[in-house]
Formats: C-alpha cells, sequence, structure tokens
C-alpha cells in the first residue's frame, strides 16, 4: 500500500480502518503567531490579496489537536510512536492535548537544530521540538541513540513549511518505524516520510489539503524510482 491523498486530514484519517498504522508524523498547521520585525503577522496573502489563497496557509485552532489525538487513537495500533513537529507555543499545546487523551502515553521531548536551513514563514531558531508519544505501553523503545537530530544539508525542498528527508530518515529509523510496519503522514505537505517510506519499501499513507502538495509529493517519489509509470503511485485527488 502506497497512498498519497488529497483532502482533509481529518475526514481521510476517519475513513482509515482500526489499527493499520505503526507510526505517525503529525506537521499539524497550526496557528502560530511569529511576528516580522516591525511586530507585525504577516504572510505571503497577507500582503498580495490578490493572489487565490493557498490551502497551505489554511491554519488549525489548537482546540483541532485534541480531536485529532483521537482519532489517530484508532488508526494507530497499540504501542504504535506519534513524532509531532511543533515549535514551542505549540509544543505545549500538544503536551497539554497528550496530558489530556489517556490513550496516549508522553515520551521524552526530541528536538531537532537546522543549522543550515531557513524555515520559511517560521523564521530561524536554534531548535525545534519534537513532542513523541506511544499509544499506550510499546516494546518498540528507542535505544542507544540522542534525542537532538541536526539537519546539516540544506532541505531538499521547496515546499515553505518543508522538512529535509535526511532528518525524517534519522527520526524514522527503526524501531519507531519497523521494516514490515507502515507510516502515516496527515498534512504531509512535500511528504518527506513518502521519500523515506519508499526508499525502504515500507507502507505509506499520506494526505495533505493543497493539491500543489501532493502533485509535488507524487513527482517527488516518481524521481526517486526514475519512472513516469502513472500506475507507479496510487494518488487519490
Amino acid at each position: 500500500m502506497f497512498e498519497i491523498h488529497t483532502g482533509d486530514a481529518f475526514d481521510e484519517l476517519s475513513s482509515m480502518p482500526s489499527n493499520t498504522a505503526t507510526t505517525a508524523v503529525v506537521d499539524y498547521p497550526w496557528d502560530f503567531d511569529f511576528k516580522n520585525g516591525r511586530g507585525v503577522f504577516n504572510y505571503e496573502r497577507d500582503t498580495q490579496p490578490d493572489v487565490t489563497p493557498n490551502p497551505m496557509f489554511e491554519m488549525l485552532g489548537d482546540e483541532e489537536f485534541e480531536r485529532l489525538l483521537t482519532i489517530l487513537s484508532d488508526v494507530v495500533e497499540d504501542g504504535g510512536w506519534l513524532l509531532c513537529m511543533a515549535d514551542d507555543r505549540f509544543e505545549a499545546v500538544i503536551r497539554e492535548a497528550l496530558e489530556d487523551n489517556s490513550d496516549w502515553i508522553r515520551r521524552r521531548n526530541w528536538a531537532w537544530t537546522p543549522e543550515q536551513i531557513g524555515m520559511g514563514y517560521y523564521g530561524r531558531v536554534n531548535h525545534y521540538p519534537i513532542p513523541v508519544a506511544t499509544l499506550g505501553e510499546t516494546e518498540r523503545y528507542v535505544k542507544d541513540r540522542g534525542t537532538l537530530f541536526r539537519a546539516g544539508e540544506a532541505r531538499d525542498t521547496d515546499y515553505p513549511t518543508g522538512k529535509p528527508t535526511s532528518l525524517y530518515e534519522e527520526l524514522l529509523a527503526d524501531p519507531v518505524l519497523p521494516e514490515d510496519g507502515m507510516l502515516i503522514e496527515p498534512f504531509c505537505g512535500s511528504a518527506p516520510g513518502a521519500v523515506v517510506a519508499d526508499r525502504r519499501d515500507i507502507d505509506y499513507w499520506g494526505c495533505d489539503v493543497d493539491p500543489e502538495a501532493t502533485s509535488a509529493a507524487e513527482e517527488r517519489i516518481r524521481e526517486e524510482n526514475d519512472t513516469t509509470d502513472q500506475n507507479a503511485l496510487r494518488v487519490d485527488w
């Protein structure tokens, strides 16, 4: 199974069978409050009102993350892993939501540092937190590796909030994503998780509301496999 969907992640996830995934990576489109040098928050669609709004900028409220956790607790198998990309403010939202949800066990935070890349609309910071949880207790404990990951190379996508594939390769190393597992990536954007799953021949499911993002992700996988075969990847538009 290898699918990338264009649509609302909540609706698409709700249609998935129970206990399907072993691992979920969530780069949630949270409503952040980053300000520019004049103390004013803006981004491209604010400064160019005549431009058709990009679905990528349809930020979600913090309260929706609690609903996402509930849906994921049905889709992810017992003992499965959840990795969340965040910033300092949204890390607190995730922490509170995990504490309020009895299905998930919050683990020690991981973090990553973008040593050589700018993070687009997020600005530049030294470290980004990665809240981590498992669905109940797990036998897939991570051993003999640290919790700070360094992305020393430039990111390999033009997507504004894209993350380096090399970072995801480290984050998803076994046992977080086992060789017989399945990765799901709601809000996949440029889908770095799809590239990792494809390289390791692991089942994958991704979704994003932005058709440009899912189209780029599809093309990225085709380039990885050096093919133009339209059946090489099943994508639901």
